[in-house]
């Protein structure tokens, strides 16, 4: 059954968000499951409790170990090595026991779509649909599902920028590259993203992506929370603030320019 947390003597993944590192699914099944319930129990789920098992959960299915696994088969896989491990946790602590605790994993295993690892491009036009966020100015074609594209990078990232390449867009979107550029100036036009590394190309190789960050704080709650549901994510207030410096930092450093170019 899903136990109570313990102490922990395992390394714990530093992460800035909620997806391992691609070092952590090379590891034995064993190991990795152990260690992605140190990494769960780093974090402070006080206001999001109820994403503490479907984070982990996400986490098992992205293992090579877990690829073609039944949720029979994974939750009685997990089970045994807490029989075989009693001192070490391998499950995160919930409130669940027992049948409550079998009919959650299995149910929270049909509902992860997008197992951690998985490509997050991939995850973001997957899961869009026909765009559920979009701004006051009407612009033409998939311009509301390109933004919740966006938005959903962002959230994947939390405190991080995102990556809107177009090529790898216009394929999973079925569209040009230039058309997803066209999207991505009129975003930064109608003030709702903003650029905060600018492309670099180097023709030896090595050429470096621009970079942005979306304005998840411009949209009331309500459809934050109906994004991150998607994502099985949850919103936090210190996310929301580091995207809100993030504008007004690219606000400054435009003001500056301006005055620089009027003399002042």
């Amino acid at each position: 059954m899903l136990g109570t947390l313990r102490a922990l003597r395992w390394p714990v993944f530093q992460m800035a968000g909620e997806d391992l590192p691609e070092s952590a699914f090379k590891l034995p099944f064993p190991r990795f499951v152990a260690e992605t319930c140190a990494w769960i129990s780093s974090f402070d789920w006080s206001d999001c409790s109820d994403h503490v098992l479907f984070t982990f959960v996400r986490a098992l299915k992205g293992h090579p170990a877990m690829k073609a696994a039944s949720a029979e088969q994974a939750y009685a896989e997990v089970m045994e090595l807490q029989r075989r491990s009693p001192k070490v946790i391998v499950v995160p602590e919930t409130d669940l026991v027992g049948e409550d605790a079998a009919v959650a994993f299995h149910k929270m295993w049909e509902k992860v779509r997008f197992p951690m690892g998985s490509d997050p491009v991939e995850v973001a036009c997957g899961l869009a649909g026909q765009g559920i966020i979009k701004t006051r100015k009407e612009r033409p074609g998939r311009y509301p599902t390109f933004l919740t594209v966006a938005a959903l990078l962002q959230l994947q990232r939390r405190e991080q920028p995102i990556l809107l390449p177009a090529r790898k867009l216009a394929a999973r979107m079925k569209c040009q590259p230039v058309t997803i550029s066209s999207w991505t100036g009129w975003a930064i036009d109608d003030g709702v993203l903003v650029k905060t590394k600018a492309h670099v190309f180097r023709s030896a190789g090595g050429s470096k992506a621009a970079e942005y960050v979306f304005g998840l704080h411009m949209w009331p709650r309500e459809s934050l929370e109906r994004l991150a549901g998607l994502l099985g994510l949850a919103t936090r207030a210190a996310n929301l603030t580091w995207i809100r410096q993030q504008f007004d930092a690219t606000e400054e450093e435009r003001t500056l320019k301006a005055r620089v170019r009027q003399g002042d």
